[in-house]
């Protein structure tokens, strides 16, 4: 899942459907079901935190951008 996030979201490069699905070397239903489920579970997170852990999870998720 932090993958297809990654790829699509935050990654440097800007990839066509059709690489990206290549490169994750998955069909494009998988991929949108993977990345729904993805969106839904960081949604989750960051809506159900509390204030002081949304500014955590944000750190972290920098951290991930750059690694």
């Amino acid at each position: 899942m932090y993958e297809i996030i990654y790829m699509t979201f935050l990654g440097p490069d800007k990839l066509m459907h059709e690489e990206l699905l290549y490169r994750l070397d998955i069909s494009a239903r998988h991929y949108y079901r993977i990345r729904t489920q993805a969106i839904n579970i960081i949604a989750l997170r960051l809506w159900s935190a509390p204030a002081g852990e949304v500014d955590s999870w944000l750190e972290v998720l920098s951290i991930l951008e750059n690694w």
